[in-house]
């Protein structure tokens, strides 16, 4: 064979490469771009599961269909009506799930994610460090959880005038707080097993932000967060572990919250009337018979009453609340999800 021949030999060869090269490279790119327009991307924002009404909104206030895996844009919003839950896979690692009659919006730039809180209550999870170019942040109006790798639960109190609270299952937070009215900010940091509530004072300058700490035990829970430990088998682990609660207490309480629901099943009474035929030999009108059934409604979560109220007084002064060792509603009416999952 000549040099000419070899020479050949080798160009045909490193051409044969450079395509090969470049159809792998198009062939990544074409997955690439199908994972994204699936959402699939650990970065993207998508819906996971949905039970009842939920609705979303876009940046500008229009409706978005809420369809199996829906990508979220930055400046959406996730609403659930009385009978919804929705969860939201923020990435691979982060999810929240908004419980019955709540409202969040989502706002995301690089890696840097936000999540407020403008009604209801939140539950989230992180399952992994955030690294150290990353930021997870959940707000509500005047208080932001800066959150690493924890799970927890951010919510309105109904039963304190709506204040706003946050209930760590596992991990550690940060948690800073602003005064509108005087502009001063404190921080503080709470574990899992405690809870936090804001108190504003718009009557002095300094210490206008005060922070209640409190220690919660499982009594403590909201039927809705213990419906999400409870369907998590790992990460109903991970919080026993943490803050030392016990996992079979945790999941009697969950049941009898729904044996309660079950007992306190209204019913309803619908009346059906019924003509009788007209004799043929009789000149007298229908003779109109009344008969009543009973028919069930669907069962509904009944609202669990309120804890003992702390005792450090806040901003406004609140009224007293009867004591109660029965279980509490941290917002509105909290439900069990019985989720439809929606499979990527």
């Amino acid at each position: 064979m000549t040099e000419i021949d070899k020479s050949k030999n080798k160009s045909a060869k490193k051409l044969g490469i450079i395509i090969a090269a470049s159809l792998a490279v198009i062939a990544v790119a074409v997955v690439c771009i199908v994972l994204a327009h699936n959402g699939y991307l650990a970065t993207t924002m998508r819906l996971l599961k949905v039970e009842g009404t939920v609705t979303i909104e876009d940046s500008k206030g229009g409706s978005k269909p809420v369809t199996d895996n829906i990508r979220f844009q930055s400046g959406d919003a996730l609403i659930t009506g009385t009978d919804g839950i929705a969860s939201v896979g923020l990435d691979d690692s982060k999810i929240v799930t908004l419980q019955n009659d709540s409202r969040a919006e989502f706002a995301k730039k690089n890696k840097q994610l936000e999540l407020k809180l403008t009604k209801g209550a939140v539950f989230f999870n992180v399952t992994q460090k955030l690294k150290s170019d990353e930021k997870f942040e959940v707000k509500t109006s005047t208080m932001t959880a800066g959150i690493r790798g924890t799970s927890g639960f951010v919510y309105y109190d109904a039963a304190d005038e709506g204040r706003e609270s946050l209930i760590i299952t596992d991990g550690a937070v940060e948690v800073s707080a602003t005064n509108p009215d005087t502009g001063e900010t404190k921080t503080a940091r709470i574990e899992g097993g405690q809870r936090i509530k804001v108190y504003l004072y718009s009557d002095r300058t300094e210490n206008s932000v005060e922070f209640e700490v409190d220690k919660v035990t499982e009594e403590d829970l909201s039927a809705f967060t213990l419906s999400m430990l409870a369907e998590n088998e790992e990460l109903m682990q991970r919080v026993c572990d943490y803050t030392g609660w016990d996992k079979d207490k945790l999941k009697k309480l969950l049941k009898e919250v729904d044996d309660l629901s079950k007992v306190t099943e209204p019913s309803d009474t619908t009346t059906t009337t019924t003509t009788a035929p007209k004799s043929s030999t009789s000149e007298t009108p229908e003779d109109t018979t009344t008969t009543s059934t009973t028919a069930r409604r669907p069962k509904k979560k009944p609202t669990r009453k309120p804890t003992r109220r702390p005792t450090r007084k806040p901003t406004r002064k609140p009224k007293k609340k009867k004591t109660s060792k029965s279980y509490k509603s941290n917002s509105s009416v909290s439900q069990t999800p019985k989720s439809v999952m929606f499979v990527p």
